[in-house]
């Protein structure tokens, strides 16, 4: 598999604020992030026969957490505006999360955290986090 460029690790959001419609970039994204994280759920059981004998720790996959994160500049364009209004109103909107050379995952999102950060002499920046709000509704399709 080629290597990837970090800037091509983007999301996008439906173009109008009902969610509906084509999907544009959240665009000023300097740095961004892609979590995936699976619960552990403990399943260990000490032997029976021998309870002397060491545990060995064992486990099984619980609760899966998708996350989508991102820093950059606040260039005031209208998808990052939505992005910010979606945080402000709460509102849970269509975006897509493009993880280049891996695929896609789509469906219904909120903005759990958002921020404006800036010092006297540099440009306003912002960060957001975004998280999936219905599971059934989330699709992931893999790249070519």
């Amino acid at each position: 598999m080629a290597l990837q460029n970090g800037r091509e690790l983007v999301i996008k959001r439906s173009a109008v604020a009902d969610g509906s419609g084509t999907k544009v970039f959240v665009c000023g994204l300097q740095t961004s992030n892609f979590s995936l994280a699976n619960a552990d759920i403990d399943t260990t059981i000490p032997n029976c026969d021998d309870p002397s004998l060491p545990i060995v720790a064992t486990s099984t996959p619980g609760r899966q957490t998708l996350e989508f994160s991102g820093d950059g500049l606040a260039d005031n364009d209208a998808a990052q505006r939505m992005v910010f209004d979606d945080a402000r109103l709460q509102r849970t909107v269509e975006y897509e999360i493009i993880i280049p050379g891996f695929g896609t995952y789509e469906g219904p999102m909120a903005v759990y955290d958002f921020g404006f950060d800036g010092a006297m002499e540099e440009k306003l920046g912002f960060t957001a986090t975004w998280r999936p709000t219905d599971s059934s509704a989330l699709t992931f399709t893999p790249a070519p």
